[in-house]
Protein backbone atom coordinates (compact mmCIF):
# COMPACT_ATOMS: atom_id res chain seq x y z
CA UNK A 1 0.00 0.00 0.00
CA UNK A 2 1.04 3.41 -0.86
CA UNK A 3 1.40 6.61 1.29
CA UNK A 4 -1.32 7.88 -1.22
CA UNK A 5 -3.59 4.88 -0.41
CA UNK A 6 -3.00 5.39 3.38
CA UNK A 7 -3.15 8.93 3.75
CA UNK A 8 -6.83 10.46 3.14
CA UNK A 9 -7.27 12.77 5.98
CA UNK A 10 -5.01 15.54 7.87
CA UNK A 11 -6.17 17.98 10.61
CA UNK A 12 -6.62 21.28 9.17
CA UNK A 13 -4.50 23.34 11.97
CA UNK A 14 -1.19 22.98 9.86
CA UNK A 15 -0.88 25.11 7.06
CA UNK A 16 1.15 22.22 5.09
CA UNK A 17 -1.70 19.72 5.02
CA UNK A 18 -3.64 21.33 2.81
CA UNK A 19 -0.86 20.84 -0.34
CA UNK A 20 -0.25 17.26 0.78
CA UNK A 21 -3.50 15.70 0.18
CA UNK A 22 -3.83 18.36 -2.91
CA UNK A 23 -0.99 16.26 -4.64
CA UNK A 24 -2.07 13.10 -3.25
CA UNK A 25 -5.38 13.94 -4.69
CA UNK A 26 -3.76 14.40 -8.16
CA UNK A 27 -1.96 10.74 -7.57
CA UNK A 28 -5.08 9.21 -7.19
CA UNK A 29 -6.63 11.00 -10.27
CA UNK A 30 -3.72 10.19 -12.20
CA UNK A 31 -4.37 6.56 -11.04
CA UNK A 32 -8.52 7.05 -12.25
CA UNK A 33 -10.14 8.03 -8.87
CA UNK A 34 -12.51 10.22 -8.81
CA UNK A 35 -12.01 12.13 -5.70
CA UNK A 36 -11.66 15.33 -3.84
CA UNK A 37 -9.90 17.43 -1.15
CA UNK A 38 -12.37 18.34 1.41
CA UNK A 39 -13.24 20.30 4.74
CA UNK A 40 -14.97 18.37 7.21
CA UNK A 41 -15.71 21.42 10.31
CA UNK A 42 -17.04 19.05 12.30
CA UNK A 43 -13.62 17.26 12.51
CA UNK A 44 -11.23 20.23 11.73
CA UNK A 45 -9.80 18.25 9.26
CA UNK A 46 -9.14 18.13 5.03
CA UNK A 47 -9.91 14.77 3.92
CA UNK A 48 -9.85 13.06 0.69
CA UNK A 49 -13.01 11.75 -0.95
CA UNK A 50 -14.72 10.19 -3.33
CA UNK A 51 -16.66 12.94 -6.01
CA UNK A 52 -19.63 10.84 -5.35
CA UNK A 53 -19.86 11.50 -1.36
CA UNK A 54 -19.20 15.06 -1.85
CA UNK A 55 -22.33 15.04 -4.24
CA UNK A 56 -24.57 13.69 -1.54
Amino acid sequence: MTTAEMLRELPAGDDRNLPVLDRIAEVLRAGGEDVEVVYNARRDVFRIVTRERVAS
